[in-house]
């Protein structure tokens, strides 16, 4: 089916994070004409404001498109909650060292590139200066505002 995106910034990012995830994308203007299996995918891409489908229009989840690398460690539910959202905020998480498979594979579906990483602390080799997390590192730290009582709403609704 043919989709009309309004992005919500960086259209170039949401260009080339959407190839990955749609048969076909299009520039028009400040838009983005998609050919896509499923209107359910375009829902979980950060960076969609709204989009339009056979002249019915639907909510993206907003946010800014996925660009920027950061760690995380998720060792809880609230983890999972800061890193939905933080992939919703734009970084592209590189995973420490987790049991959490079910989360991990829920994030997945907001974004495909997440990786699950085999260690357990940081590689300065890997060039990457922020973190979700406290890790006890000099990288800096992206705030990512919760309240407890939004854990479990959030988790239920997008991670679930």
């Amino acid at each position: 089916m043919k989709a009309e995106i309004k992005p919500t910034e960086k259209l170039d990012i949401l260009e080339d994070n959407l190839q990955k995830r749609v048969k076909s994308v299009e520039r028009q203007e400040n838009r983005l004409l998609v050919e896509v299996e499923n209107k359910e995918k375009l829902e979980r891409i950060p960076g969609i404001e709204r989009f339009e489908v056979d002249n019915e229009e639907f909510e993206g989840i907003g946010g800014r498109p996925v660009d920027e690398e950061a760690y995380i460690r998720i060792e809880s539910k609230g983890d999972a909650v800061r890193a939905f959202l933080a992939t919703v905020d734009g970084y592209d998480l590189r995973v420490l060292e987790t049991d959490r498979e079910w989360d991990l594979r829920n994030l997945k579906k907001y974004n495909p590139d997440i990786k699950h990483l085999k260690f357990n602390k940081p590689k300065e080799v890997l060039g990457i200066e922020k973190t979700v997390t406290d890790l006890d590192s000099n990288l800096e730290k992206v705030e990512i505002d919760t309240d407890e009582s939004d854990i479990e709403p959030i988790y239920r609704r997008f991670l679930t």
